[in-house]
């Protein structure tokens, strides 16, 4: 019979400290925020009832078109300054702001990623030596590698569409062979817990 006790001390351990885990590394890296590279603007509303068509705005320097393909290449968008009739009357290069963030955001993941690996390993180093010569350590060590490979999980999701084409099947091959080790490991401690119990 399934004992309720031990599957809601294992479950709550390893939500614990997958939750642990993201409150420690939010708490000392945070975050890139959005609006820190991409400055929102507020727009006036216009004084009129309908847009106003290209051919009467006022002319002004437009910028070629290689520049704006070079501006697209290199994933920027082309900014401009508008008059209070939604007109465009200066080009003002080309922004990089959204490349920043995701620039920004991809080392996030990576630091992420790599804390959050080490916190793993600690936690399933934590659960494999926990003496499991008492049933609670053994449900305390047993939720301590659920939460460890929770994180790792994540840490590795969170990173995942950075990986490069051949370290994607590397990482996961890695990981899916830290838990059969594992499986196979409590599979052995608890034969034997069994078989000294016998004795």
């Amino acid at each position: 019979m399934i004992d309720l006790r031990r599957v809601a001390i294992i479950f709550v351990i390893a939500v614990l400290y997958a939750i642990f885990v993201n409150a420690f590394i939010g708490a000392f890296y945070t975050a890139p925020k959005y609006e820190d590279f991409c400055k929102s603007r507020f727009y006036p509303e216009k004084p009129y009832a309908a847009p106003v068509e290209r051919k009467d705005c006022p002319k002004y320097k437009e910028p070629a078109q290689d520049e704006l393909d070079k501006c697209a290449a290199d994933k920027g968008y082309p900014e401009y300054r508008y008059d209070a009739f939604g007109c465009p009357v200066e080009y003002k290069g080309c922004n990089f702001c959204q490349k920043d963030f995701d620039s920004a955001n991809q080392k996030y993941n990576f630091m992420y990623f790599i804390f959050s690996s080490i916190l793993a390993v600690i936690a399933i180093g934590i659960g494999l030596m926990l003496p499991t010569s008492r049933s609670l350590n053994e449900w305390i060590a047993t939720g301590f590698m659920l939460g460890g490979l929770v994180t790792l999980f994540f840490g590795t999701f969170r990173y995942y569409e950075y990986l490069g084409r051949y370290v994607k099947p590397v990482v996961i091959f890695a990981e899916l062979v830290i838990v059969i080790f594992l499986s196979y490991r409590k599979l052995h401690d608890a034969r034997e817990a069994k078989g000294k119990k016998r004795r």
